[in-house]
């Protein structure tokens, strides 16, 4: 793994612990300030700078008793100033109501060198779904 790529892994590896720790300023640490996202929950697009919103992230983390996000399949690619990763992500845990989480999803983050530092400019999560009149998501497969 080159340099580079080692430090976007580093980038990662925080923010998953961030995350564990339900520590929402350091997870949103590494977003770049116009970063868009593409997350599950709607709208279909966070608008450039939105996912930097440390109250709602919060409010977010606080949901959770418990919360864990395992990487599997990690890729890395890097060149000059841009890069990406994916990977399978495994979300885990309970809510503070009880209700337990466990699905896997599908993740791309996507980076830019900025005055030396890798930061995350965009982000992708989803999940397939089911063909049918329903299109119902697939929460329940595995890799």
């Amino acid at each position: 793994m080159d340099d580079a790529q080692e430090k976007i892994r580093r980038i990662i590896d925080r923010r998953l612990a961030a995350m564990r720790a339900k520590d929402a300023k350091a997870a949103l640490a590494d977003l770049a300030p116009d970063v868009v996202a593409f997350e599950m929950v709607p709208p279909l697009s966070l608008p450039p700078g939105a996912a930097r919103d440390l109250e709602g992230f919060s409010a977010w983390l606080e949901t959770f008793q418990e919360i864990d996000v395992e990487v599997r399949d990690l890729v890395i690619e890097a060149e000059g100033d841009l890069g990406f990763s994916r990977s399978l992500n495994h979300l885990k845990g309970s809510r503070t109501g009880g209700q337990q989480i466990d699905l896997w999803m599908r993740s791309t983050l996507c980076f830019r060198r900025e005055q030396g530092a890798w930061k995350i400019v965009h982000a992708h999560t989803s999940v397939p779904f089911y063909p049918g009149p329903e299109a119902k998501a697939a929460l329940d497969l595995q890799p």
